[in-house]
C-alpha cells in the first residue's frame, strides 16, 4: 500500500457521495424534463440490448427486488420511454421492450458515457489506464466475493 491511501479513500467516499446525490436528485435527461434514477438508466440500456427482453429475466440480470425492478418498469412505461405487454407465447410472463423515444433516450445517453469517459482518459497514459482498470477490476472483485460470502452466510441452516 502506497502512500496515498488516505487520499484515495477520500475521493472514493466523495465520488460514492455524489453518485447518491445525483442518484437521489434524479438525472435530468428525460425528453420531458423528468429526472430518471441510475437504475431507471440502467434498466434502459439492459432492456435497450435486445430487441426485448422478459420482465423475469431483467430482474434476475439485474439481481434486485422484483418489486423494485417492477415499479421502474411501470414509471418508465408511464414516461413512454418502455412498452409493457403480456407474452404471446406465456400469459404469466411479460415482455418489455424499448419504445422509440427509449431508444433515443438510451442512444443518447451512451453517447453522454461515452464524451465523459473519453474527456477523463483523454491526457491519460496507458500505464494509467491500465492502473484504473487495475483498480476498478479489484473493486468488482471484492463486490462479487462479499456478495458470494453473504450468500452463502444466508443459504447456510
Amino acid at each position: 500500500m502506497g502512500n496515498y491511501y488516505n487520499e484515495i479513500n477520500r475521493m472514493l467516499d466523495k465520488v460514492i457521495h455524489k453518485v447518491l446525490i445525483y442518484d437521489r436528485k434524479g438525472f435530468k435527461v428525460g425528453v420531458k424534463g423528468e429526472a430518471l434514477s441510475l437504475l431507471d438508466l440502467d434498466i434502459l440500456r439492459r432492456v435497450g440490448e435486445q430487441d426485448y427482453k422478459k420482465l423475469y429475466a431483467l430482474v434476475e440480470e439485474m439481481e434486485m427486488d422484483r418489486g423494485l425492478i417492477s415499479s421502474c418498469v411501470q414509471k418508465l412505461a408511464l414516461n413512454g420511454y418502455l412498452e409493457k405487454e403480456k407474452s404471446k407465447k406465456d400469459k404469466r410472463a411479460y415482455i418489455v421492450r424499448l419504445t422509440e423515444l427509449g431508444r433515443r433516450m438510451t442512444e443518447h445517453n451512451l453517447e453522454k458515457q461515452k464524451e465523459l469517459l473519453h474527456f477523463i482518459l483523454d491526457d491519460m497514459s496507458l500505464n494509467e489506464e491500465k492502473a484504473i482498470l487495475k483498480f476498478l477490476s479489484k473493486i468488482n472483485q471484492t463486490t462479487l466475493s462479499n456478495n458470494r460470502k453473504t450468500e452463502e452466510k444466508n443459504n447456510t441452516p
